[in-house]
């Protein structure tokens, strides 16, 4: 079968590790302190995670700080190119095949007062992953906080469009516009494919060996080509949701991971999105992104 369905039991199964992974965000975000570097408050989910018996990964933490938050200057995957800081997306049909660059994960970066910071981890839990992306700051940045305010009106988009048939590429540049609208330009268009969102799901061989490439574990390999195996042997669409995939959401779970900038401040969420035959709904209305208090 192509297309991914879950029972109810599942779906709360999927619900429990999203929340967990917010839990070791929030975690992180209460702990950090001038100075911390991003490997340090990578470390700290992982180390809240591990206290949960959390062992395997869609992919590892990451944390970005300061102006790593708008991915400035960083290279298109595959690249030698730089993002020209331009309210408009990327094309992807001219990026190659995914990778994880090394300017994505974490690095020595000191921590500073006022300094927007996202962090973002995805566990699995007997095989369910989920992937979630939060974005805070070190005392308080209220273009951080308008940001963020911002960032809720892509969340009603996505899914008011998604609910009313239109394509994931209609949608995607739908979120361009809104983007222009607010003067905030594009940054999940610096994603791998420049994906606004993908597919997550029951990964295979959870019990295997848990070492990790670029902060993503084998497992998670397999499933993404297992997904793409499947776009090209059956009438299946694609686990990736960017400027070229002219298909409607197909049935599963999808990481949506609206990623906006402004100068040195970046801001995104990343939640799980459900798309059933006759329904599409975020699988929890009560994150942490969605209050701004």
């Amino acid at each position: 079968m192509s297309k991914e369905y879950y029972t109810d039991e599942q779906l709360e199964l999927f619900k429990k590790v999203q929340s967990l992974a917010y839990e070791a965000a929030l975690y992180a975000s209460e702990n950090l302190y001038e100075g911390i570097t991003e490997k340090e408050a990578a470390s700290l989910m992982e180390k809240y995670l591990k206290q949960k018996d959390v062992h395997q990964y869609f992919h590892l933490p990451f944390a970005w700080f300061g102006d790593r938050t708008a991915f400035n200057d960083f290279s298109i995957p595959l690249s030698v190119k730089t993002h020209q800081r331009k309210k408009i997306s990327l094309p992807t049909k001219n990026v190659p095949l995914p990778h994880f660059g090394i300017e994505f994960m974490p690095s020595t970066k000191k921590l500073e007062k006022g300094m927007p910071v996202i962090l973002d981890v995805a566990p699995c839990i007997e095989g369910c992953a989920a992937d979630i992306g939060y974005t805070t700051s070190l005392g308080e940045n209220l273009k951080v906080r308008k940001a963020k305010k911002d960032l809720l009106k892509f969340r009603s988009l996505i899914l008011e469009k998604a609910k009313a048939g239109k394509t994931m590429a209609e949608i995607y540049h739908d979120c361009d516009r809104l983007m222009i609208e607010l003067g905030y330009s594009n940054c999940h268009s610096l994603y791998p494919l420049g994906v606004l969102g993908h597919k997550v799901g029951v990964l295979p061989f959870s019990g295997n060996p848990k070492f990790s490439i670029m902060g993503f574990h084998p497992q998670t390999f397999l499933y993404l080509g297992m997904q793409r195996f499947k776009q090209f042997t059956q009438k299946y669409k694609t686990p990736f949701w960017n400027s070229e995939s002219h298909c409607q959401l197909e049935p599963g779970l999808w990481a949506v991971e609206p990623h906006i900038g402004l100068g040195d401040v970046g801001v995104k969420f990343e939640e799980i999105l459900v798309v059933t035959d006759n329904d599409i709904y975020w699988l929890d209305d009560n994150l942490p992104h969605m209050s701004l208090d």
